[in-house]
């Protein structure tokens, strides 16, 4: 077993693990990660010692590959922050896609309205604004 240390932070406890912030503090709520907080409060400073870190993965239940496949890595140029922001572009030239047809459609109705109008016009008295 290593040595014990003492983890000042959520950062150092996230550079300890190797997991970010946010993944820790889910897995506090949600799994009974081991921290203590001196001030006994929800949003007070946090420490953990990282012989109870260790101790709690080792008793963690692992995934089997029977249940989920492997990650296979990928090796890219691209980061995941590239990749979302690839996703955001595709989804806003989707959003403006879908602006354009309707706008096109609600013009061509306004258009048909229009000639609705005139050929009303047409064939008797005009329609007089309300």
């Amino acid at each position: 077993m290593s040595q014990r240390r003492f983890l000042h932070s959520w950062k150092d406890i996230s550079n300890y693990t190797g997991r970010g912030v946010r993944t820790l503090q889910r897995y506090e709520i949600q799994l009974g990660f081991p921290i203590h907080r001196p001030a006994r409060t929800s949003r007070s400073a946090v420490l953990a010692f990282s012989d109870e870190i260790d101790e709690w993965f080792s008793k963690a239940p692992k995934r089997t590959a029977s249940i989920v496949a492997p990650r296979t890595q990928v090796t890219t140029k691209y980061s995941r922050r590239h990749v979302a922001i690839a996703a955001s572009a595709t989804r806003t030239q989707e959003m403006a896609k879908a602006t354009f047809e309707a706008c096109a459609l609600q013009a061509k109705r306004v258009e048909e309205m229009i000639q609705k109008m005139k050929r009303h016009e047409i064939k008797g008295t005009p329609r007089q604004a309300v």
